[in-house]
This record gives C-alpha cells, sequence and structure tokens, in this order.
C-alpha cells in the first residue's frame, strides 16, 4: 500500500481552498481520525500539520493496540472495555496493520503483584472483552521453550494472554490516505498564524494573507493544543494539561516475544520485537521540550535497568543502545503523579449545545477512530452532513 496521497499537496503559500465546512489542526492519528470520520460523510475537510503527518507522538508511541491491562488497577473500565471494541475493529478493517500479538507476563518474588492478582486482572481483562481474550500461566517445563532467555532467578509465574501491535506512523498515514480518498485535503508543512473567529466560524491565517474560511475547528494539535487555542481570538477557553514524555530505547537483539515487564517501582514497561531488534519502553516524566522531545541519561539507564532484570544473559550496557527516541503525551489535569491520572480522551467544546470548535486532549491511539466520531457527532448540530450514513468501522484501511 502507498501512503503518499497526503504528500501530493503541501502547503506552498499559495490558497487551492477558501472555504470549508471542517477544518483540522494537527497530523497525528487523532487529526487524521476526525478528517476521515468528517470526509466520510460528504462534509468539505481541510486538515493542516505544521510538519509530516506523523512526525510527532503518532511516530513514537509503543506501537500496541490493546486493551490497557494496567489501567484495569485504577479502575478506567470504560476506557479499557472502549479500547477493546477498538481493537477489535482494528483488526478487522485493517489486517495488514494491526496483528494480534501473544504477550507474557513474568512474576518474580520481587514482583509487587503476586500470580493471583495477575490471575484476577487477566480474569476481568477477558470478561470487559466479552469472553474472547483467553489467557493461561504457562507450565514451569515451558518457560526455557517459550521464553529462552528470560531470567529464571526467583521467577513464580509466568501468564500468556493476546492484545494487538501495529506500525503506529503507518496506520496513521494509512488513516490519512483515506481520508484523502474520500475528499479531504491534506496540507503539510503548514503553520497556522492565527484563527479569528467571525459570523459563520473561523477565518484561519496561514501568513502571506492567505486565509481560509471554515464552518467548524477542530483543534487535534497534541502536545500544542494550548498554543493553538492562543492564536485564536476572542480568547478560547483551554484546560490545564501535563506533558509526559515517554521514551523508549532500541538494542540490536531481535525479541522473540511481547513480555509486560515489571519495574523496580512497579510501572509497566514492555519489552517488545520492532523490526528485527528489541524495544523497551516506556517512561513516564516531565517534558523539557514538547518541539525537540529526546530521552535523557536517567530515562534510558531506567529501561535499560528492567532489560538487565529480564535478560541478563543479553547486552544492555548505554553503548549497546542503538536508536532512542521520545513521544510527548497530553494528560489533563496538572500536579499529582502521572499513574493514577486518566488516560480517557477530554473533549473541550467552546459552546455545549452548537460547537464550532472542539480541542481534543489526551486520548490512546487505540481508540483514536472513536474519539474521531465523537468530535463530528459533536459538532453535527452547526453542520448538514450531505451523506446520510457513514461508518469508519466498514471502511478498509
Amino acid at each position: 500500500m502507498s501512503f503518499a496521497l497526503y504528500a501530493s499537496i503541501p502547503y506552498t503559500g499559495i490558497m487551492n481552498m477558501n472555504e470549508t465546512d471542517v477544518l483540522v489542526i494537527g497530523g497525528g492519528i487523532h487529526g487524521c481520525g476526525v478528517a476521515q470520520a468528517a470526509a466520510a460523510r460528504g462534509l468539505r475537510v481541510l486538515l493542516v500539520e505544521q510538519g509530516e503527518i506523523a512526525s510527532g507522538t503518532s511516530s513514537r508511541s509503543s506501537k500496541l493496540i490493546h486493551g490497557g491491562l494496567r489501567y484495569l488497577e485504577t479502575m478506567q473500565f470504560g476506557l479499557v472495555r472502549e479500547a477493546l471494541h477498538e481493537r477489535e475493529t482494528l483488526l478487522r478493517i485493517a489486517p495488514e496493520l494491526v496483528r494480534r500479538e501473544h504477550f507474557y507476563i513474568p512474576v518474580y518474588r520481587t514482583s509487587s503483584r503476586p500470580p493471583w492478582k495477575i490471575t484476577a486482572g487477566l480474569m476481568l481483562y477477558r470478561f470487559i472483552a466479552g469472553g474472547d481474550n483467553d489467557f493461561h500461566r504457562i507450565p514451569r517445563h515451558q518457560w526455557k521453550q517459550v521464553l529462552p532467555d528470560l531470567s529464571r532467578e526467583g521467577l513464580r509465574a509466568v501468564f500468556q494472554y493476546w492484545d494487538a501491535a501495529t506500525d503506529d506512523a503507518a496506520l496513521t498515514r494509512a488513516v490519512a490516505d483515506s481520508a484523502v480518498e474520500l475528499g479531504a485535503e491534506v496540507w503539510t508543512k503548514c503553520r497556522v498564524q492565527s484563527i479569528r473567529q467571525i459570523e459563520h466560524g473561523w477565518e484561519v491565517n496561514f501568513g502571506d494573507g492567505d486565509t481560509v474560511r471554515a464552518l467548524v475547528l477542530v483543534n487535534a494539535a497534541g502536545p500544542w493544543v494550548n498554543q493553538v487555542l492562543q492564536l485564536i481570538s476572542p480568547q478560547a477557553g483551554k484546560l490545564k494539561i501535563s506533558l509526559v514524555q515517554g521514551s523508549h530505547v532500541i538494542l540490536p537483539r531481535p525479541q522473540e516475544a511481547y513480555v509486560y515487564a515489571e519495574a523496580e517501582d512497579g510501572r509497566a514497561v514492555f519489552i517488545m520485537p520492532w523490526k528485527g531488534q528489541t524495544m523497551v519502553g516506556t517512561t513516564e516524566v516531565d517534558v523539557v521540550d514538547v518541539g525537540r522531545p529526546e530521552p535523557d541519561d536517567d530515562e534510558v539507564s531506567y529501561l535499560l535497568k528492567v532489560y538487565r532484570h529480564h535478560y541478563p544473559s543479553r547486552p544492555s550496557s548505554e553503548k549497546d543502545v542503538v536508536a532512542c527516541f521520545a513521544g510527548v503525551r497530553v494528560l489533563p489535569g496538572d500536579g499529582g503523579s502521572f499513574t493514577g491520572r486518566t488516560r480517557e480522551v477530554r473533549l473541550l467544546c467552546d459552546d455545549s449545545s452548537r460547537p464550532r470548535l472542539v480541542t481534543i486532549y489526551g486520548g490512546k491511539l487505540t481508540t483514536y477512530r472513536r474519539t474521531a466520531e465523537r468530535v463530528v457527532q459533536l459538532l453535527s448540530p452547526g453542520l448538514q452532513f450531505p451523506k446520510a450514513e457513514a461508518d469508519t468501522s466498514k471502511i478498509k484501511l
């Protein structure tokens, strides 16, 4: 499949669209999802991205399409249910991009979660999934066969369950392609300079006097959401947020399976196959630079320590790291522990009865499609859909 459709119309400073129904700011997975959902209903859609499609966090995630097993501990049952439903949808509509994978959870004597607790969590996970998420405990005599290099010192149990994985950037580009095929325009390397509210919508300026008028506006700028809101006149409301950096390291040895590991502080860290190598992630630390997030030395050491504990026979020093990357997540609210903070998306509207502006805060790669549908539904009072029915859960990627 080619992912080059959107690249045919980069912004050049010469306008080829003066008016649109929906203008989406941000070319990550949520912005592309909204563009697809709106275009599927026959609306005129323009998506603008300051860099390239999936050039931010949507290419720097842990590459997982999953229900979020760890969110059960913070009782985010609605999020887990929605994510498990969307995982099944993506497996169906994007079989070349999303694949089912077995995951393994090793439990050591030092683990904070004993085997009974893991069993209870996996039973609940299966129940929320509607019974279609089987798991089992691997017999001791099969540990070496299933995970040959995994440390067995103090190992009490190994559990197997399944979720899914993807190439996050490829998935985002596929959604952007689908939006274009449905009639949307996507402009890359296009930075918004100012936004002015007018009688029937918005006037968006891109510099050099170029403007586009839109009936409704969707702010899907990820870590830049509040910066975009500052460009709006009159000033728009915003939420307090925390910007959290999640880092990953790449090690040269192939990884045979997806391992749901536990760090010394109790956090979940995934050890995963990635393009013939091993990827370890992720962390949660305050962001230093939104524009150029980079893993710091402490994050790299943290991830390598987790990896070294589980795979002591493999090379795992700083000099063995072949690459590392970081993405920035948006968490609603500020202050307090990141671990207990909700991962559910927050949608902020300028008007609860007839929104003309929706800002997307947070959200998960797995649930992007559902988030996009919610956004378009929120905007529906101010729009007239040319198509009566359109279902992105049936559009193949």
